[in-house]
C-alpha cells in the first residue's frame, strides 16, 4: 500500500455508498477557488470511472473501509430472512431504500437487495426500483467478492442461494 494520509492509503479498497467498491488510486491536491484541496482519487471498476473525493470530509460523505469477514457473512446470512418495508406508497418505499443504500453498510445494502428481490417475485419492479436493485446487488457482489476472496460469479451465486431460502421477518 502507498502513502497513508487522512486514514486511507493508496491501493486500499474502500466503499463509497453511492458508487460501491473502489480502490484509492492516488491522493492528489488541486487548487479550487485559490485554495489547495487534497482529494482521494477512487477508481470504481464496476462503473469504469474515477471519483475525486475531498480527503477532509471523505468519512462524513460515507467513505469507509471494506466490511470485515464476519459482517460480510452476517449480511449474506440475512438474505435468508424475508425483509419488507411498511408503507404502500412507492415513493416512500423508494426513499427509504435509497437512504438504506446511502448509509453504505453492507447490512443495509443486503437488506435493499432482499426487499427488492422479494418484491420482484410478486410483481415487476418499476424501472427506478429495478435500477436500485441492480445497483445494490452490484455493490453487494463487489464487496462480498473482495472481502471473501472469491470471484464475482461465486459471490452472486452465494447471494442468490441465500435469497432463495427465505424465512419471514419485517424491517
Amino acid at each position: 500500500m502507498g502513502d497513508v494520509k487522512k486514514g486511507f492509503s493508496i491501493g486500499e479498497k474502500v466503499v463509497y455508498p453511492t458508487h460501491g467498491v473502489g480502490i484509492i488510486s492516488d491522493i492528489t491536491e488541486k487548487v479550487l477557488n485559490g485554495e489547495s484541496v487534497e482529494y482521494y482519487v477512487i477508481s470504481v471498476p464496476s462503473l469504469d470511472m474515477n471519483i475525486l473525493l475531498p480527503t477532509a470530509n471523505a468519512e462524513q460523505l460515507g467513505l469507509r473501509r471494506l466490511s470485515g469477514k464476519e459482517d460480510t457473512k452476517k449480511a449474506i446470512r440475512s438474505l435468508s430472512e424475508r425483509k419488507e418495508l411498511h408503507g404502500s406508497d412507492w415513493k416512500q418505499r423508494q426513499q427509504a431504500q435509497m437512504n438504506m443504500l446511502k448509509t453504505g453498510t453492507i447490512g443495509n445494502v443486503a437488506a435493499v437487495v432482499n426487499i427488492l428481490y422479494n418484491r420482484q417475485k410478486v410483481r415487476d419492479l418499476p424501472i427506478q426500483e429495478r435500477r436500485l436493485f441492480e445497483t445494490a446487488l452490484t455493490h453487494l457482489v463487489d464487496e462480498c467478492s473482495y472481502v471473501l476472496g472469491i470471484d464475482s460469479e461465486s459471490a452472486k451465486r452465494t447471494i442468490f442461494s441465500h435469497l432463495e431460502r427465505l424465512k419471514s421477518s419485517i424491517v
